[in-house]
């Protein structure tokens, strides 16, 4: 019975997966394109990337199911020790930290602007992943910061999210 469960579980991950890159793709045309730009490479690129390789990978799970199923089901000594299941438990609930991080990055950072958003994400997830905060984190974070700013705002000219920054220094200039 478990092992029917294992091949459902599948299918409807893989069928999700197919969608949500759908969605994504849906999403992606919705991004301006730049006029600068011309007929090159676009700010929609590297979404439309993601979402053709989510798509292949959705496929390709769902045909993986779709041949294991004709072959038979899993031997008996398939099914999953207790400490196996604790650990694909964890390794869950470390990607839904990671999925969390993200959402909390999409959240803030037309509140408080990109800069400190994306400076917060990097250190956030390094913390996060096992390292201790320390000078070494918010260095390598700043750094990586004005690089992905010069990268975005002023190399391809895409606006980055200024936050309540221009209001609050409006409001301390008086």
């Amino acid at each position: 019975m478990k092992i029917q469960g294992a091949f459902r579980r599948d299918l409807i991950g893989g069928g999700i997966a197919l969608a949500l890159a759908g969605l994504y793709w849906n999403g992606s045309t919705h991004i301006h394109k730049s006029s600068l730009i011309g007929k090159g490479v676009g700010a929609d690129a590297l979404p439309k990337g993601l979402a053709i390789t989510l798509a292949i990978l959705a496929v390709i799970l769902l045909a993986q199911n779709i041949l294991q199923r004709r072959k038979g089901p899993l031997p008996k000594d398939a099914a999953a020790s207790p400490e196996e299941l604790a650990e694909a438990r964890h390794k869950h609930l470390r990607a839904a930290g990671m999925f969390l991080i993200g959402l909390g990055f999409l959240i803030f950072v037309n509140w408080i602007g990109y800069i400190p958003a994306i400076f917060a994400m990097i250190c956030v997830t390094a913390v996060y992943n096992g390292r201790p905060m320390s000078w070494r984190i918010a260095a390598f974070a700043a750094l990586l910061t004005v690089i992905f700013y010069a990268l975005f705002d002023l190399v391809l000219k895409i606006p980055m999210p200024s936050g309540i920054w221009p209001e609050v220094w409006r409001w301390i200039a008086g």
